[in-house]
């Protein structure tokens, strides 16, 4: 792990346990203070959202070029810590265009809403040059004024803050400029951008483009990618220039594990931005797949890749309660999946939490429009998790996973953007791999070489693994295809070797025409090929059997959420019933933290009775 550019304040990483909303909520501020928890992530905002409503209740900061209304930050501030002492805070940095700015380039026929039309705005040097200046402005006056109490800048741009781009498939001047000066630098012959019909007609099979014929699709892709990547790398690195060396940097970004992740919303540059200096930690709300009872969760990006680049997760625990607001305004209200009582509450938060604890994550709780937590049972928990956060967030973790889920990031340039079975692969997969029994880790590609104690993993999935080039295939031969690995295909692996799509070479490497119907699992010397052509067919019953294959240790039969590392094992169930949990090893004394409960001494097995539903975690000690 890269530990060489981490900020490190008296001796250790920064973790957060913190609380975050949209709204003025200075009661369920209070109440989090109640129980210990201090640091709340503010957002001086300048811009609507996504509905048309402005993401802030206070007046924007940024009035006019150079003009600022720093008046409005001071007063948000000033009212955080009128909640009570000792607060510090998150700041969120907003990038996005106000309306002003938007409508100024506009009139000289030049797009600058970079909420909706981000690449755009990367591409234009007037709305690069103004929001530089606004960000080095911001930054000055925070750090002069509220140095004393910002402990983290986020920075915010593009579809809902989060670095998003929609609009790939439209190209103006400034971006087509940008187009044919990157091509040129990467001695590609001059091409204009590919039309909007032509980024949606794939070749293949109705989902994946074939780079013989449409490799100007898949080069422009990666422009409108890596310009945001870019971008998000520029401004870290003016942000770290302008504030304190304890101060750290977050973003939004990386989404791989799911179709938002997709070339389409410029997030492909992930394993770019991951290894940047200047930014400490990635955020990502919990996967919007698997969030009901009974789901595994999850964040969108790769936890391994984070780590291994040194970086830190923060865990944004948006999921719906059954208290939360639904009325933004009198007239806009929002109807969405959430959990429907107090118990559900209380297991998702729990899981939530053990899901962050395991992974050494930071976590914020996302009041989004308030009202998520209001009642006392949830505060009473919440008093809990911060005590067990502090205790153990800083105990080094133990890996204990023996599956990796691999997600090649060059293969998300492939597909089509609108089909729906993007999501069969993505989300799916995951979902069902959450129902393992066991904990697993996920990486992208090019992380291969990289995995520590690779030896341990045993079971390998390949999610999306149709390019695999010739240096790819060294990689492979190197470093996964051996050790009586379990190595499961998806779809259509080696479909293409970066230059043309040929089904032939799929047989290579999982010993079966891509024309095989069902599961089918082949020796190929010394690891085994299991090849599924339909990745929806996919069930936790066949990952369990896979698994079992390759001799991974799984924890239950139960096809239920399992996260664990050497100290901690966490589980979660939908139904109420007793579980047998199969510990790796046998430990003295085995407490339930939630309840402290011991259930376990000297024993290599647990027996817990769940309530429905109910998330557990286990402190798993080896020494009385």
């Amino acid at each position: 792990m890269n530990l060489g550019n981490c900020r490190i304040v008296n001796g250790k990483r920064q973790h957060y346990f913190a609380y975050r909303s949209f709204q003025p909520e200075f009661e369920a501020i209070k109440r989090f203070a109640s129980v210990g928890l201090e640091t709340i992530c503010f957002f001086p905002g300048n811009t609507d959202n996504s509905l048309g409503q402005p993401y802030a209740q206070y007046p924007a900061v940024w009035r006019w070029y150079n003009a600022y209304d720093f008046g409005s930050l001071d007063q948000q501030i000033a009212d955080l810590k009128g909640t009570g002492k000792d607060r510090n805070f998150i700041c969120m940095v907003d990038l996005n265009s106000p309306e002003w700015l938007s409508r100024q380039l506009s009139l000289a026929h030049e797009s600058g809403d970079s909420f909706t039309h981000l690449s755009e705005a990367l591409a234009n040097p007037r709305w690069k040059e103004a929001t530089m200046q606004y960000l080095k402005d911001f930054l000055a006056y925070c750090e002069a004024h509220h140095a004393d109490c910002i402990r983290a800048y986020v920075l915010v741009c593009g579809h809902t803050d989060e670095w998003f781009d929609h609009n790939g498939e439209i190209c103006g001047l400034h971006k087509e400029r940008a187009y044919r000066q990157w091509r040129m630098e990467r001695g590609l012959p001059p091409q204009a951008p590919p039309s909007a019909l032509a980024m949606n007609s794939p070749e293949y099979d109705g989902l994946l483009f074939d780079p013989a014929t449409s490799s100007g699709v898949l080069e422009y892709r990666r422009f409108c990618n890596e310009l945001v990547g870019n971008a998000i790398c520029e401004f870290a690195k003016a942000t770290r220039e302008a504030i304190r060396p304890e101060a750290e940097i977050g973003v939004f970004y990386g989404y791989v594990m799911t179709r938002l992740g997709a070339a389409e919303s410029g997030h492909c540059a992930y394993e770019k931005v991951v290894q940047s200096p200047d930014i400490d930690f990635f955020i990502s709300p919990g996967s919007y797949g698997d969030r009901a009872m009974g789901g595994g969760g999850g964040w969108l990006g790769c936890s391994g890749t984070e780590k291994l680049a040194g970086k830190i997760h923060m865990h944004e625990c948006d999921q719906r309660t059954h208290t939360h607001n639904r009325a933004l305004t009198p007239y806009v209200s929002l109807n969405v999946p959430h959990w429907e009582n107090t118990a559900e509450d209380l297991a998702g938060i729990k899981r939530e939490f053990s899901l962050a604890l395991t992974k050494r994550a930071s976590l914020w709780w996302f009041d989004m429009w308030g009202g998520f937590y209001q009642e006392p049972v949830l505060f009473d928990t919440f008093r809990q998790m911060k005590e067990i956060y502090d205790s153990y967030i800083d105990l080094p973790a133990v890996n204990m996973e023996e599956t990796a889920l691999i997600v090649d990031v060059d293969g998300l340039y492939y597909f089509d953007q609108r089909s729906p079975r993007q999501s069969e692969t993505q989300q799916s997969v995951r979902r069902k791999l959450n129902r393992l029994g066991a904990p697993f880790e996920s990486y992208c590609f090019n992380d291969i070489p990289k995995i520590p104690n690779l030896d341990r993993i045993k079971f390998v999935i390949f999610m999306c693994q149709w390019e695999i080039t010739p240096e790819k295939a060294e990689i492979l031969k190197s470093y996964i295809l051996n050790n009586d690995r379990v190595i499961l295909w998806l779809y259509a692996p080696g479909l293409s070797d970066g230059k043309t799509l040929d089904p032939e070479r799929i047989k290579r490497w999982t010993g079966v025409s891509q024309d095989t119907a069902g599961l089918a699992v082949r020796e190929m010397g010394n690891w085994s090929s299991a090849f599924l052509r339909t990745p929806a067919a996919l069930t936790p019953a066949m990952l369990k059997s896979l698994a079992a294959k390759a001799h991974v240790h799984l924890y239950t039969d139960a096809e239920i959420p399992v996260y664990a590392d050497g100290h901690f094992l966490a589980v979660h169930a939908k139904e109420g019933e007793k579980i047998t949990l199969h510990l790796k090893e046998k430990y003295t004394l085995v407490t339930e933290l939630f309840t402290g409960k011991t259930v376990a001494e000297n024993s290599d097995c647990i027996e817990w009775k769940f309530s429905a539903p109910e998330s557990a975690l286990f402190k798993l000690n080896k020494n009385m």
